[in-house]
Parts: C-alpha cells; sequence; structure tokens
C-alpha cells in the first residue's frame, strides 16, 4: 500500500527536524553549559536520553521519512510513532530543562514534530490501513501489552504521588531532579496511559483508529524502552544506585516492542476486497 501523494510534502519536514535533534543531543553530549543548572541526576538522564536520540530516534525518523516518501505505509505509521516519541520529549526539554542556549531550538524541535505530524494526518488513508492490516493483526496481544503496561506505569507513578499529596510532601523523585513537578508523571498520567488504554479498547472493538494508532504507539513504546534502558547504565556510571537487570529489562523490552511492530505488519491483507464498515475480523 503506497502513501497519498498530496500527504507526502509533509515529510520533507523530518530531515530540518533530525538536524535540530542531532544539535540538541551533541549539545547535551558535550557542551557543559547545556545542563549546568540542573541537578546531577537530571543532567544525567538528559544526557542519557541524548545518547537515543543521536544513536536511534533519529535514524529510524530519517529511514521511516524516506520510505514513506516512496510510499511505504507501514513507514509512515512509524515515522508517526518517531514524532510522538519526539514531542513528548521536547515538551520535557522546554519545560523541564532550565532556559539556556538551545531553548529556541528545543522549541523549534517541538513546533516542527507537532505540525508535521497533525499536518500528515487530513491524508492519512485510515479505512486502508484498517483493511489491509486488521485482519492479520496481532491485536489482542497488542491491547493486552498496552493495558498491562499503562496499568503498571499508572500504579507506579500513583504510589508516589498519592502518598505525597495525603501528607503534604513534595515527593522525592522530584527534589531528586530539582523540578517543579515531574514532567515524565505529568504526560504519562494526563495522555500517554490513558491513550494505550483507549488505543487497546479500540483495538479489541476492531475500530479502524486501532490500527492506526497502535503501530505509532508501538514505535513510540521501543523508542522509550531504549531509552530507559539507556538512563539507567549512563546512571550507573555516573555513581548512581543502578540496577543493570532493569536496563537489561528495558532492552528486552524495546527488542519485543520491534517484534510486535513486525508482526503487526506480516499480517497484510493482499486481498482487493474493500469493506465500508468501521470494524474488522477478529485476530488472535
Amino acid at each position: 500500500m503506497k502513501t497519498q501523494p498530496a500527504g507526502r510534502s509533509v515529510f520533507w519536514l523530518s530531515f530540518p527536524i533530525a538536524a535540530l535533534v542531532v544539535v540538541t543531543s551533541w549539545a547535551g553530549l558535550f557542551w557543559p553549559s547545556t545542563y549546568a543548572q540542573e541537578t546531577l541526576n537530571w543532567a544525567t538522564q538528559g544526557r542519557g536520553g541524548d545518547v537515543v536520540n543521536v544513536a536511534l530516534v533519529v535514524p529510524v525518523l530519517v529511514v521511516s521519512a524516506t520510505l514513506a516518501l516512496r510510499g511505504s505505509q507501514p513507514a509512515r505509521l512509524v515515522w508517526m510513532g518517531s514524532l510522538l516519541y519526539l514531542l513528548y520529549n521536547f515538551i520535557i526539554y522546554t519545560l523541564a530543562v532550565h532556559f539556556n542556549a538551545l531553548f529556541l531550538i528545543y522549541c523549534g524541535t517541538l513546533g516542527l514534530s507537532f505540525y508535521a505530524l497533525a499536518g500528515s494526518l487530513p491524508s492519512l488513508p485510515a479505512e486502508e490501513i484498517a483493511r489491509s492490516y486488521g485482519p492479520g493483526a496481532p491485536a489482542k496481544t497488542v491491547a493486552l501489552v498496552f493495558l498491562v503496561l499503562a496499568s503498571l506505569a499508572a500504579v507506579g507513578w500513583l504510589q508516589e504521588d498519592i502518598p505525597a499529596l495525603l501528607s503534604h510532601q513534595t515527593p522525592q523523585n522530584i527534589k531528586d531532579l530539582g523540578l517543579l513537578t515531574n514532567p515524565v508523571h505529568v504526560l504519562d498520567l494526563a495522555l500517554l496511559l490513558p491513550g494505550l488504554v483507549v488505543t487497546a479498547i479500540m483495538l479489541l472493538r476492531r475500530k479502524v483508529l486501532g490500527f492506526v494508532f497502535a503501530p505509532a504507539l508501538i514505535t513510540f513504546m521501543m523508542l522509550m524502552s531504549a531509552q530507559l534502558a539507556a538512563l539507567i547504565v549512563v546512571m550507573g556510571l555516573k555513581g548512581f544506585g543502578t540496577e543493570y537487570g532493569m536496563a537489561g529489562l528495558f532492552a528486552a523490552l524495546a527488542v519485543g516492542f520491534a517484534v510486535l511492530l513486525a508482526r503487526f505488519f506480516a499480517g497484510k491483507d493482499q486481498s482487493p476486497q474493500a469493506t465500508s464498515s468501521d470494524q474488522y475480523p477478529n485476530a488472535a
């Protein structure tokens, strides 16, 4: 299945986005003033994210955009997932990193990522995607994974936040980061985790949009799992108490999501039959 020509020009934004991400990553890794105002904990996490951004996210973004320009629909969905990852991370860079020389570059990356993603939606052939991949997609498996991860993450964050609220104290993780709030908790509890749950429900109900959002979110979770693995390793190298087994777990999750994404696209229906329904047959 090929992308519609009318919506392909937006993929060209990927290349300036990639260039900006390379600049911010290089500065974070090699320009000390970038994180000079942050706590050691938060600065170390920033550098761990910079490693993943330049080593993994930029290649995924550029390759998927290039293939999407050539008409690949799976590449387009992976591209959407990489932009979701950049939106998530550059919201954090713009709002939770002290004002520095990269501020406008952070804003530019965030804005371009948002408008690239938003600009791609009007030409997105959602029904074609669901018709091609829905019948063979591991919908129940993906839905279960999303529900389990959303539940575990919600419990993990709320068991830190609720006791602090009840005791009128600031959570220790926020003190360690030197921030006003934990931006990861904000984005996860407000946006990401509900999004995983809603997508899981749509998949279980065989809704069209479930088959569009699912591969993008799988890509997002793959990149985020790789980032978490890198953060743990970098934190350990900087002398923070670190369980490297957790790094291995997140690395395994990243690989697992890559396999799940491959399974999703491997089930493409080659038949020419069309359907006007917004629901598709069950798949395991």
